[in-house]
């Protein structure tokens, strides 16, 4: 089971990766992915660049999920899986 202060300590790592005094080559943004799971214990926490597809970084949480050995147990197959934003039901249009 990996620990939080370790994912984190991964992401800061990945961050710092392409951080030098000369951003030219930076052209892709990166994003920190929060993904909540009902019924999990917490959200999964990654970074991914601006270009990746949604069922890339679907895959990604499916695998760092299992990685961990969280529950539910959810499966591998990122078809069956969809991400939305947090807010996505909370625009207050009428």
């Amino acid at each position: 089971m990996m620990k939080r202060n370790s994912l984190n300590e991964r992401i800061i790592a990945q961050m710092n990766k392409k951080k030098s005094g000369d951003n030219k080559n930076a052209k892709n943004s990166r994003f920190l992915i929060t993904i909540n799971v009902l019924g999990s214990a917490g959200p999964i926490r990654f970074v991914v660049n601006e270009d990746d597809l949604v069922s890339a970084v679907i895959d990604t949480a499916l695998k760092s999920y299992a990685r961990e050995g969280r529950l539910p147990v959810l499966g591998s197959d990122a078809n069956n899986f969809l991400l939305y934003p947090a807010n996505a039901g909370s625009d207050g249009k009428v």
